[in-house]
């Protein structure tokens, strides 16, 4: 509800004080709709220190009768990725529900422009969730567009970006003589005339002289200024001012500057390789066993504020030496701050990689006491985490709390709590050994590390094999944190069921005045759409096993063209930094063929085939070689509001995770329980993997055992089963699905696999209790 005219009036618009701290972490404790939560009590402290290590440019309340209702800031940071020196980040834009609805929104961002033009920035860059219907259209209409996918990246975000800044100077230098004096300086986010609200997102570039533009145009009374620009940087291309005659014809642009790929230099060491990246400064450690990187570090930098990002970091100016010793092998890299030099030296020795930092010279006095922070990110995605003599699966939001939106909330650790990580799967395990000193370490999620150091320490990762959690941390044993815990198999009595396959044939259906393909099998019954080349139907013994929303399209969770309850996609690699996995949605728009005999869809890029069997239900995917790398999915939305799981831990033991709140955890198997009490589970089955012609001294981008990915979300449980697509591979994976009457036919089915990495055949020993 809108605040009474009265009480607009009266509400008040000013910048951030330090006394303001305790007042917006009050604010933000109050709502869990808050866009920075976090799940634990904020304090004044954090919210100090989070606006320090972000480097605030601007930061505004809103206040009425000296309650603080209402904030809205501009950043150098997130966090998760910094902007270049012209650009700001948006965040922390929060009213209280009692002031929303009305002209308030406006006023903030209004104020907080006009106070980034003195600073000459440019560009505003903010994320928001693709289903936030609230703020999307406010953001849409403030001038923001989209400019990359139009899904959600792993955060659940989409990223929009504003160039409004940048064209409204323009226009003032260009055309100062067109607008009235009174009109100068006010709200440049009401000039916009065309922000392309009317356009769906993803659709806000063209082509024009064969490159990808933005265009846009700004009105003041009788003028309309119009331009061309280049969607990321915001580059002004093209610009006119029209004062009646109409828009001109587009000019001749001149062909778009690539940008050069910044350098790599790789050092191996048996199985293990470290990367480092001469154009952000960030360290990558690979292993032969292992897709994506075992562990990624950011170039250390002082602060606060602390200008880096574990998903996006700057461009750097960096001096590489290589190093090579008796014992192994790295680089001394440096970058220069005036007369002052900051060194990183980096080597892999032995299985353990070890790092100094230090300054030479006069170090300006900004940075002369100032801590270096570097990010330390932990890839080993279905592995468990130790912190001290304990472990938990690691998982998003499971355990410590997901502090990715409020840094500063994250877990203190102690001298020895390491963390480390171990993948029972491959054996791998990853410890940070404590670089003592003064040195502090803060775990923002369960496997983002900020470790703040002084100059001159150093400090070690240890990457060896491990066969138990005692091979990783000494007499370590399972941590019951909330919402997770170790269970115990109540009885252990099995029964076989056979394999044998029986043959099964689809037929065409009408449902909802919508072509379908119907199947019934023993107690299951399934419906497939042939033109969106989805199942939208999964019953068995007539109960949904399957959530759906055919013959409608709905929003789930970060998805906004929910169709069916299982579909297929393509996706980017799993571990890129930028957007990691997505949330199943929007996929293009494919031609899908339905081979009814086969059970098979099938597109130009993509197949993918369901067939039931005694054990529940194959489901395979293929692919043909393509240019990239990326992941072949099977996305599905099981019939599960309520967040409850099994998953496997260390060898013979199983975890039930049963938490409120957003969480996901990686594995190769796994069984949720469904709505009315039955479990579903599923496991990756073996399947055929192309060989690497990489050479030894190279990475090989290899694929992968299947994996599956599990995200309790506000609208239920959804599940990405994947496999790695390498460029230029064909990619094949194979997973099954098997529904079972209670918590210990799940737990004996998931528990025997354990023995073995290799799922050549999954074979049920445990079968459901009557």
């Amino acid at each position: 509800m809108a605040p009474s005219e009265t009480a607009a009036d009266a509400l008040v618009v000013r910048p951030y004080m330090d006394s303001d701290a305790a007042a917006v972490a009050e604010l933000y404790n109050k709502h869990r709709d808050a866009p920075n939560f976090v799940d634990r009590p904020l304090d004044a402290a954090m919210v100090r220190a989070e606006l320090a290590e972000r480097g605030t440019v601007v930061f505004l309340v809103a206040e009425l009768a000296g309650e603080i209702l209402g904030t809205v800031g501009m950043f150098r940071g997130s966090g998760r990725r910094v902007v270049r020196a012209d650009e700001v980040f948006g965040d922390m834009f929060f009213l209280s529900p009692w002031i929303r609805g009305g002209a308030v929104a406006g006023r903030m961002f209004s104020q907080a422009f006009l106070a980034l033009m003195p600073l000459e920035i440019g560009t505003i860059r903010l994320t928001v969730s693709p289903a936030n219907d609230r703020a999307l259209p406010l953001y849409r209409q403030l001038g923001c567009t989209l400019v990359g996918p139009a899904g959600a990246g792993e955060d659940g975000n989409i990223e929009l970006v504003s160039h409004l800044p940048r064209l409204v100077a323009r226009m003032q230098r260009d055309h100062a003589d067109l607008i009235p004096a009174s009109r100068r300086m006010t709200a440049g986010w009401r000039y916009q005339a065309d922000a392309g609200t009317d356009r769906p997102l993803g659709e806000h570039t063209e082509t024009v002289s064969g490159r990808r533009v933005l265009r846009t145009a700004l009105t003041l009374d009788g003028l309309v200024f119009r331009a061309l620009l280049e969607p990321e940087t915001g580059e002004i291309l093209h610009t006119e001012a029209d004062t009646g005659a109409g828009p001109g014809p587009d000019p001749v642009l001149p062909p778009a500057r690539a940008e050069q790929p910044a350098a790599i230099s790789l050092f191996r060491e048996g199985p293990l390789a470290v990367v480092l990246d001469h154009g952000d400064g960030s360290v990558a450690v690979h292993h032969d066993r292992h897709v994506g990187p075992v562990l990624t570090q950011s170039w250390p930098v002082p602060g606060p504020p602390y200008l880096t990002g574990w998903r996006r970091a700057l461009r750097r100016e960096l001096e590489v030496e290589p190093l090579q010793g008796a014992s192994g092998g790295g680089w001394r890299v440096a970058e220069r701050y005036g007369a002052a030099t900051l060194y990183r030296e980096t080597e892999l020795a032995g299985g353990v990689l070890r790092q100094r930092v230090w300054w030479q010279g006069p170090a300006p006095a900004v940075v002369a006491e100032a801590r270096l922070r570097t990010m330390v990110v932990g890839g080993l995605r279905s592995g468990l985490l130790f912190t001290g003599d304990r472990y938990v699966p690691a998982g998003r939001g499971l355990y410590p709390i997901d502090a990715t939106e409020f840094g500063a909330a994250g877990l203190v650790l102690g001298a020895d709590d390491g963390p480390a990580w171990w993948d029972a799967l491959t054996g791998l395990a990853v410890r940070i050994l404590s670089p003592g000193g003064d040195s502090s370490a803060r775990l923002i999620a369960e496997n983002v590390l900020a470790l703040d150091l002084d100059a001159g320490a150093e400090y070690r990762i240890a990457f060896t094999d491990a066969d138990c959690p005692g091979d990783v941390v000494p007499d370590a044993q399972p941590r019951i944190a909330e919402g997770c815990r170790t269970r115990t198999l109540a009885t252990s009595q099995a029964t076989n069921k056979s394999a044998d396959p029986e043959p099964v044939q689809w037929s065409p259906a009408e449902v909802a005045r919508r072509q379908v393909y119907r199947l019934t099998h023993r107690d299951d019954v399934l419906l497939l759409d042939p033109a969106g080349g989805g199942l939208v139907s999964w019953r068995a013994a007539g109960v949904p096993v399957l959530a759906t929303p055919f013959p409608r399209s709905r929003v789930f969770a970060r998805n906004t063209a929910w169709r069916a309850g299982l579909w297929a996609g393509r996706h980017g690699p799993r571990e890129e930094p930028r957007r990691g996995m997505g949330w199943g949605g929007p996929e293009p728009e494919r031609d899908w063929s339905f081979d009814a005999a086969a059970g098979q869809f099938a597109a130009p890029d993509l197949a993918w085939s369901i067939q039931p069997d005694a054990l529940g239900i194959r489901l395979a995917a293929q692919a043909p070689a393509a240019d990239s790398d990326g992941e072949l999915i099977l996305w599905i939305t099981p019939a599960a509001k309520s967040a409850v799981a099994l998953v496997p831990g260390a060898p013979g033991e199983a975890w039930l995770l049963e938490k409120s709140g957003p969480w996901q955890r990686w594995c190769d198997r796994l069984a949720i329980r469904l709505d009315d009490g039955r479990w579903l589970h599923a496991a990756a089955l073996d399947s055929s993997a192309p060989e690497s012609t990489a050479a030894s001294d190279s990475l090989a981008t290899k694929p992968s055992a299947a994996e599956i990915l599990l995200r309790a979300t506000p609208s239920g449980l959804l599940l990405a089963l994947v496999t790695r697509h390498p460029a230029g591979h064909s990619g094949a994976a194979a997973w099954r699905l098997t529904v079972l009457d209670d918590a210990d036919a799940a737990h004996r089915l998931l528990i025997p696999a354990s023995a073995s990495a290799s799922h050549t055949e999954l074979v049920l020993t445990g079968a459901a209790e009557q």
